[in-house]
């Protein structure tokens, strides 16, 4: 893994510098697409039409099987997984921005499909956090969790995290280095942060920069009703083939496959869906759910472009259908049972060469 540290930074070999990060917002312009002269631009209604976003069932929810891995897809890379009589989330994000100002970055376009002060929502007994970006640490939703849950929720966090935590009143944290596993307490569950090929930025000013003063990472949850692993934000490299070694198979992994465009400058931070099948055959997974995708424009890559693709790419690489999909948001999953295709985005929709909701449509609209 090309990851190492120096001083107080981590850093990889393919980070890109200032400069490239100005090439890549100069060149950001309106794509030429064929349906470009036709002005598309979706409604309120066709996002829910394209996005319907399910409730769990409660009391699933609050009875969730004993043998086996249940999980939701709440949006982005926020997952409630259940397993072994443990509840825990994914990188929680239940903001309407992921942004550092409540007013302005990246809007939500599909709402969670679930939030903490529901009355559904169940007890959590931790949560594994892969990085500090905005979108996949957000600090409103951290704040609700921990007025919710107190001093028992547990955080599972990179190198380095823990004073930010510790700022925002949260002590009950344990900071994690790629390869170290630890037991949950009272559980038969063990957590062990995975490398991924990522990067992390909090503060960035002409003044002061925190890039790469933390780590980043995955998780390999596992325990008696099944083996879960979480990727966090990455992009391909080896190091797959090791996890899948070491730690796999997995019955069910989170896999992200959005924010993967243009090629020249994300290719090293995000994967694209083609890379995210290689990575579920690397790791053995034996099911994967695409993440981080249809919930933010965070690149320019369209809405929908994700999913579609990564349709292709499963059918291309011969994975059987179902066997790494995004399911609508809130939809149940359970391991070893197959979700209906009419809960799988994309499904009943015919592919096209271009994705529906592209950037022309983010740009079109003020955010």
């Amino acid at each position: 893994m090309s990851c190492r540290t120096l001083g107080c930074l981590f850093f990889k070999a393919s980070d890109r510098s200032f400069w490239q990060f100005l090439s890549y917002v100069r060149a950001r312009t309106v794509p030429r697409t064929p349906w470009l002269s036709d002005n598309l631009q979706p409604t309120a209604q066709d996002f829910a039409a394209e996005y319907p976003v399910h409730t769990p069932e409660a009391a699933a929810l609050a009875n969730p099987p004993g043998d086996r891995i249940q999980a939701v897809w709440i949006g982005h890379a926020t997952l409630l997984v259940q397993m072994d009589g443990l509840t825990f989330l994914t990188d929680p994000i239940f903001s309407e921005r992921c942004s550092p100002i409540s007013f302005m970055g990246p809007r939500r376009v599909v709402p969670p499909a679930m939030q903490p002060l529901d009355a559904s929502f169940p007890h959590i007994d931790f949560i594994v956090l892969s990085h500090n970006h905005y979108d996949h640490l957000d600090r409103p939703s951290v704040l609700r969790l921990r007025d919710k849950f107190g001093d028992k929720l547990r955080w599972y966090v990179p190198l380095r995290l823990g004073k930010w935590f510790a700022a925002a009143g949260i002590t009950n944290v344990v900071e994690m280095d790629w390869w170290d596993e630890v037991q949950h307490p009272g559980s038969s569950v063990t957590i062990t942060m995975t490398p991924a090929q990522h990067w992390s930025v909090r503060v960035s000013t002409p003044l002061y920069s925190d890039k790469r003063r933390t780590l980043w990472g995955g998780y390999a949850i596992r325990g008696r009703s099944g083996s879960f692993w979480f990727a966090g934000d990455t992009g391909y490299c080896p190091v797959f083939k090791e996890i899948g070694s070491r730690l796999g198979p997995f019955d069910l992994s989170a896999i992200p496959i959005g924010a993967y465009e243009p090629r020249w400058f994300m290719k090293p931070q995000h994967c694209s869906p083609e890379e995210a099948v290689t990575i579920h055959k690397e790791v053995k997974s034996k099911r994967s759910i695409g993440i981080h995708c249809a919930t933010f424009y965070l690149a320019d890559d369209s809405m929908d472009a994700p999913y579609m693709e990564l349709q292709e790419a499963a059918e291309s690489q011969g994975l059987s259908t179902g066997e790494f999909a995004v399911p609508q948001h809130g939809v149940l999953l359970r391991t070893g049972e197959k979700v209906p295709d009419d809960l799988l985005l994309g499904t009943n929709r015919q592919k096209s060469g271009e994705g529906k909701w592209s950037v022309v449509t983010r740009l079109q609209k003020s955010v």
